[in-house]
């Protein structure tokens, strides 16, 4: 069951950044490899540039609250089921959302043509990279002893030798 869970959270994760990377990198190749431009005139540029603008601040600031207080509270509960749903149902909403997000913003950054948007598009890919779920961050975040990480984990977990 557990291991399921943690796949999910894998799974997940990867899906969002790869998106994200993905999506970001069309975008930059159309904007500079490709003779269409795209404009929606001088008033639908500039509100195109401020709605992505305000989209990818409010995002990025959004990640970076929800990280700061759920991962504590997910910490605090007692049943490792309970922390690993828990951690998996934030994975889920934080890298859907800014996969979302990362779409709206590049998709704004070819329609008014705007290389500001490409640069907030990277800087919320960056935010998912930084707060990629791998094993020992996992370990970290929940708050696991070296005993459940490798039961969730086998071979692939390297403990911490003990300090003297």
């Amino acid at each position: 069951m557990n291991t399921k869970i943690v796949k999910k959270i894998r799974n997940t994760a990867a899906a969002g950044l790869w998106t994200s990377v993905g999506v970001m990198l069309l975008t930059v190749l159309f904007y500079y490899a490709s003779p269409y431009k795209f404009t929606l005139g001088e008033y639908g540029n500039k509100w195109a540039l401020v709605a992505a603008t305000v989209l990818a601040v409010l995002s990025v600031s959004m990640v970076l609250l929800t990280v700061r207080k759920r991962v504590p509270q997910l910490r605090q509960t007692d049943s490792i089921d309970e922390k690993l749903q828990g951690y998996a149902a934030h994975i889920k909403s934080v890298y859907v959302s800014m996969a979302a997000v990362v779409c709206v913003v590049c998709g704004c950054s070819i329609l008014s043509s705007s290389n500001v948007l490409i640069m907030l598009g990277m800087v919320c890919v960056l935010v998912l990279f930084l707060n990629y779920p791998n094993i020992y961050r996992i370990k970290v975040d929940l708050g696991l002893d070296d005993e459940t990480m490798r039961s969730l984990f086998g071979e692939n977990y390297i403990p911490d030798e003990p300090q003297q």
